[in-house]
């Protein structure tokens, strides 16, 4: 799958579902690419310079988006872990 950098073997070794969700978020993620591109050739032949100053604060607002995630570690998660793996301490 070259769109995501695997190699040939990966990709085979990969479990059926994974691989067609894979391949189902190709598809979106060049839809998305094509819907940008458009709207940035709409944009700048519009000539109108409020039009891609709006277009370029929705990016950087995109950009400035962080991605948060709360971690929460269940009680004694580490320790069976540990035993799991068989790490003598």
């Amino acid at each position: 799958m070259r769109f995501y950098s695997i190699s040939h073997r990966d990709v085979l070794k990969l479990p059926l579902t994974s691989f067609w969700m894979l391949d189902r978020n190709i598809s979106r993620i060049r839809a998305d690419e094509e819907q940008r591109h458009a709207r940035l050739l709409l944009v700048t032949q519009s000539g109108d310079q409020e039009t891609i100053n709006g277009y370029f604060r929705e990016l950087e607002a995109e950009i400035d988006k962080p991605i948060r995630q709360e971690a929460r570690m269940e009680k004694g998660a580490i320790d069976r872990l540990k035993a799991h793996l068989g790490v003598i301490e």
